[in-house]
């Protein structure tokens, strides 16, 4: 099933394309996306083309930091009824919860996650794409963390400042860009994308809430999304991929995460035909895709980042998945144009 995305992901691309010299409409018919929808609150759009946009706008527009600039023009009430339940939540932790709890409501194709637990002085709120085959996202992830961040400008007060910003990605960008709109330094090639918070900013309560208008919109988006849990195999799918960069990616170890046995887990993965191995393994062939279409991170950093203690580890699991070496699959990716 495609995965889609509220249209009002797009609000002030139009103005932003134009104030560059480009025609938004061509842009937008290109990847097959209505430009009368982008005006609408109902509409929604493949993610997968939204990412393939962004990316080629900004490459058409020579516009490096074009996720950014698009940043700048939206804020959380992009999100419709999930920006009024973060607004009226009793803390800005509560409203991180519940955004993440309902979001694949605005999209099933976006994992936004808080982890207070890993680094309780840090906490991190995460951000990845859950979509498979998409090596190229730096302009959404960009746009993403943006709005992220100036969701939390929002719900704390116009002084919040995360303590870094992370990404997988590398950026042809200066860091004084990223700390101009961030507030803090960004960090590149790393194991997750997210924000890095400190206990206070969650902590904060949030002013005026309106608890009647709260629980009435939680029952709304409960009912609206009772089909699409976060599923078992997801769970798992994101603790591999939070744990592999530490090389203890094990069942023992996110069977404990999860708080099942570990025969519990096995069987609840075969009931869904699914070995833990393999799920391992799916989940680096498709970050070494995404790492590898970085053209300027080392060989030896994303073994790291997949979790091979060796690099001639990488090398095998390459040949296996594509036949190739990882130099040959990083050539085969630019090819493709990622």
């Amino acid at each position: 099933m495609t995965a889609l995305i509220k249209a009002t992901s797009l609000t002030g691309y139009a103005q932003l394309v134009r104030e560059l010299g480009g025609d938004p409409d061509e842009l937008l018919r290109r990847f097959n996306i209505d430009p009368r929808s982008v005006d609408s609150h109902s509409a929604v759009i493949p993610y997968r083309a939204l990412i393939s946009l962004l990316e080629s706008s900004a490459e058409q527009l020579n516009c490096a930091d074009f996720g950014l600039q698009l940043a700048a023009r939206q804020n959380m009430m992009i999100l419709g009824p999930l920006a009024v339940i973060a607004q009226n939540s009793r803390s800005v932790g509560d409203a991180l919860q519940e955004t993440a709890k309902y979001l694949h409501v605005y999209s099933p194709g976006i994992l936004l996650e808080l982890d207070s637990q890993s680094d309780p002085a840090h906490p991190h709120l995460r951000l990845e794409i859950r979509l498979p085959a998409v090596h190229r996202q730096r302009q959404i992830m960009e746009l993403s963390l943006g709005v992220t961040h100036k969701t939390l400008q929002m719900l704390y007060g116009s002084g919040f400042r995360p303590d870094a910003v992370l990404f997988r990605n590398t950026s042809p960008l200066a860091q004084t860009r990223y700390q101009r709109f961030f507030g803090a330094p960004a960090h590149f090639g790393q194991a997750c994308n997210a924000l890095v918070l400190r206990p206070e900013h969650l902590s904060k309560l949030i002013d005026q809430q309106n608890v009647q208008l709260h629980d009435a919109l939680v029952d709304f988006v409960s009912s609206a999304s009772a089909g699409n849990p976060l599923d078992f195999c997801n769970q798992v799918e994101q603790l591999i991929m939070r744990l592999l960069p530490t090389q203890r990616c094990t069942l023992p170890l996110i069977a404990e995460r999860l708080g099942v046995h570990e025969r519990a887990l096995q069987r609840r993965l075969g009931e869904q035909g699914l070995l833990f191995e393999d799920l391992v393994d799916n989940t680096r062939r498709e970050l070494a895709d995404r790492y590898l279409v970085e053209a300027k991170m080392p060989m030896a950093q994303v073994a790291g980042l997949l979790g091979y203690g060796e690099q001639s580890s990488f090398n095998r699991a390459c040949k296996r998945w594509h036949a190739v070496s990882p130099r040959a699959r990083r050539k085969q990716l630019a090819k493709e144009g990622g």
